[in-house]
């Protein structure tokens, strides 16, 4: 049986968004997964109550430690052990659960993942990576904001971890791995680019080439491999684009206007995912409300019983 752990305080929201999208989830799940909630057992324990639930879909795992979405990386995994975000990451090293994810600090949550969970491979870091829509289908997006300044090498190893996941997760046969740039041509970026251009050509991967900012839209690509500063920029401007369009036209009540509202609401999707761990991670909006947290978890299940990091592991291994 599959166990993901959540952390319960975590995020704007917490814990009732939290515990009420646990609740939904564990309905949805039908005894295909367990969830369990880390955090001050009295106060979970609350809040099952207060929303009725009397199922068996839920544990508890007391930790009383509260993060806060300010407190430093290093600060929480030293003095806040036994917080909910911590534990939530410490029972999958312990082989209690087999994912973790979290609405709250980020920035702790990647940090607790990458210090006990580990990495696999060379992989130096791993890669926040995104579903975005795009034409026809949603694509594969990463870095989204992880690291800052990626070598050459690290940008192949996402593309690695994006395929295997786009293979996996999105079914796409033969993923198109595409490496964002300012043209298409081989000569153009950065020298990190140039050389990680190079190198993906010799990767065990359907590398296409450079695409560019407006390709994102067109469908023709699977999975895009970007350093993690321009992605997170493009995360947000993608975001913004939403809400801007929501208020200039609200939600257009029509086929093609509930699709596209669909494939660009983010909470339909529920987590981004830390990809090169050795283990699964993930990481949700600290605005999350209930949906996002029951679609994050049902993600959650579907990455640890698809063994998408154990293929990532698989694949890696190829590469020096």
């Amino acid at each position: 049986m599959i166990k993901v752990a959540l952390d319960a305080m975590g995020g704007d929201y917490a814990p009732e968004a939290v515990v009420e999208g646990a609740i939904q989830a564990a309905k949805a799940a039908q005894g295909k997964y367990i969830i369990v909630l880390t955090g001050p057992e009295d106060v979970v324990k609350a809040q099952i109550s207060n929303f009725g639930y009397s199922g068996d879909g839920l544990e508890i795992v007391h930790a009383p430690d509260l993060v806060a979405m300010d407190d430093s990386p290093t600060a929480v995994l030293k003095t806040k052990s036994k917080s909910g975000l911590v534990t939530c990451v410490a029972l999958q090293k312990s082989g209690q659960v087999q994912a973790s994810i979290s609405a709250g600090n980020s920035g702790a949550m990647m940090a607790a993942c990458l210090m006990i969970l580990g990495r696999i491979g060379s992989i130096p870091r791993p890669a926040i990576a995104c579903d975005v829509p795009s034409f026809g289908k949603k694509i594969t997006l990463l870095d989204c904001g992880a690291n800052v300044d990626e070598k050459a090498p690290t940008l192949v190893h996402f593309g690695i971890c994006g395929s295997i996941y786009s293979e996996t997760m999105l079914g796409r046969v033969n993923p198109k791995v595409g490496l964002l740039n300012m043209g298409e041509e081989e000569k153009k970026g950065t020298e990190v680019l140039q050389e990680a251009h190079q190198l993906l050509k010799q990767a065990p991967l359907n590398f296409i080439g450079n695409v560019e900012g407006r390709d994102i839209m067109k469908g023709e690509v699977d999975v895009i491999v970007t350093p993690g500063y321009t992605g997170n920029v493009i995360l947000k401007l993608m975001e913004g684009f939403y809400e801007y369009h929501l208020r200039m036209f609200g939600k257009i009540d029509s086929p093609e206007g509930k699709q596209f509202h669909h494939d660009w609401d983010y909470a339909n999707f529920g987590a981004a995912m830390l990809l090169g761990l050795n283990g699964t991670g993930l990481i949700t909006h600290g605005r999350a409300d209930a949906r996002v947290i029951k679609n994050g978890l049902d993600l959650a299940f579907r990455l640890a019983d698809s063994k998408v990091s154990e293929k990532i592991a698989a694949k890696l291994s190829q590469v020096a």
